[in-house]
Order: structure tokens, then sequence, then C-alpha cells
């Protein structure tokens, strides 16, 4: 049998005060245009906010059609979540014979759909040396 020591020298460890639940508060979308369906998304993408952000795109596309352009040069930051979004909008467009792109992106979104190769399935437009991979130029000594 195995004894349990307790040591009581050491004071115990400060237990955070559990956080609020996260909100979506950051994210902002607005329907610009509806013939031709244009959507702004500015602020940030993450796992709080893509469940308001799949609920207004997927609203926006039953209500207007499925060719949906986004707007994402307002985005300041965005993880696997919007990325997931944005690929269920586009599954949901491509079902109903549409599609969705990306006609502007902030730097940060453009970095995130070039990393990711989505850029082509968004047809969103890159600057050459965007779309290459950055490379560290050596110095060989001779």
């Amino acid at each position: 049998m195995t004894a349990i020591r307790k040591d009581t020298s050491q004071p115990a460890l400060p237990v955070p005060a559990p956080r609020p639940p996260a909100e979506a508060a950051d994210l902002r979308v607005d329907v610009l245009s509806t013939a031709p369906l244009v959507v702004r998304v500015s602020g940030e993408i993450d796992i709080a906010s893509a469940p308001k952000l799949r609920e207004e795109l997927l609203g926006a596309l039953r209500r207007h059609g499925a060719r949906l352009a986004l707007d994402l040069d307002g985005v300041t930051f965005m993880d696997c979540a919007g990325i997931d979004v944005l690929l269920t909008a586009r599954r949901h467009a491509r079902l109903e014979g549409g599609w969705v792109r990306v006609a502007r992106a902030s730097t940060h979104a453009r970095n995130i759909l070039v990393l990711t190769g989505l850029h082509q399935e968004f047809a969103l437009a890159v600057p050459e040396t965007a779309a290459q991979p950055h490379r560290r130029s050596h110095e060989v000594g001779g």
C-alpha cells in the first residue's frame, strides 16, 4: 500500500476566478449590397465569434441567393474557426450552384488564406510576392 503524504510547507497555489463566456463583441457583419450580395466582415473571427458569422453568412445566402462576395478588409484576426466558417458558406453556396469569393482582405486575412492555399478557392487575387514562400538569403563565406 502506498501512503500519500500531504506537504503543508508549501502554500496552495491561487486558483484564478472563472472567466465569463467569450463574446463575439469584436465582430461586425454588414450587408453592403444584395444584388450582387456583398458582405463586409470586420473585427476578430475566432471560436467566440464564428457561430455569429456562420449564422449571418448562411442567412444572407438563404435570403439573397448563392453568390456572395466578402469584404474581409476589416478583419483583424482569423483562426481556424474563421476558415471553417468561410468553407461552410462556400459549401452551402456551391450546393445551390453559387460561389463565395473574397473581394478584399486585410493583411492578416490574406496571409491566412495564402498560407492555407485557400486564396485560390475564394478567388482572392494575391500579389505575386505574397503568393511565394518567403526564403531567407544566406551568405556563403569563402
